[in-house]
């Protein structure tokens, strides 16, 4: 395994769970081999705050190169409790009804009439230009039937825009620039699977 040049640089590890009430951090350092951890109350800068506290930096200091590894109740518990903002999702054509036909995973093996919970995303939007698995692209992404499809929903309250589209790993340019047109149409939350895979 090729592990990235400013990983094997650092010299502190940071293990962080972000909860609803309180963001717990663990540090690491590894030149002596202590252990140190902090409890702080959760917002958005918690993460930094901690690693600030624990490194004894003020908070305008530049935080030294360090690994960091995140996760997440807060996430976990607004799936789990379907809470959040209502989010719109991009697919590649012919693939949006994937969420709503899951996989075969059943309570019930053998019930004939099954509910399933409805499905996350506030709105499903398909584009029809789509990325090969080889990387090319197939099609031209029609900006103007996109917009008009992203400005209806975001109209009837959809917050959120989480783009998957087919082998965006490959080549992330359908993506991005479905992002860019969200960005433009004032979405602040903007999530990309090439993004979020990594």
């Amino acid at each position: 395994m090729v592990v990235p040049m400013a990983v094997r640089a650092a010299r502190h590890q940071f293990w962080i769970d972000r909860g609803g009430t309180f963001t717990d951090c663990v540090h690491h350092d590894i030149d002596n081999g202590t252990l140190r951890v902090i409890k702080v109350l959760s917002s958005d800068e918690a993460p930094w705050l901690a690693i600030r506290r624990l490194l004894e930096l003020s908070t305008d200091s530049p935080i030294p190169t360090c690994e960091v590894r995140m996760g997440t109740t807060l996430a976990t518990n607004a799936l789990l409790e379907r809470q959040g903002s209502p989010t719109i999702l991009v697919a590649t054509a012919g693939l949006g009804d994937l969420i709503y036909i899951g996989d075969q995973t059943r309570p019930d093996l053998f019930a004939l009439h099954i509910e399933k919970p409805a499905p996350l995303p506030f709105a499903v939007i398909e584009v029809s230009a789509r990325t090969l698995a080889d990387g090319t692209v197939r099609g031209e992404l029609d900006e103007e039937e996109l917009l008009a499809a992203l400005g209806s929903a975001r109209s009837k309250g959809g917050e959120s825009l989480a783009i998957a589209l087919a082998h965006a790993y490959r080549d992330p340019s359908l993506e991005q620039r479905v992002a860019a047109l969200g960005r433009g149409l004032g979405f602040e939350h903007v999530s990309t699977s090439h993004i979020v895979s990594h």
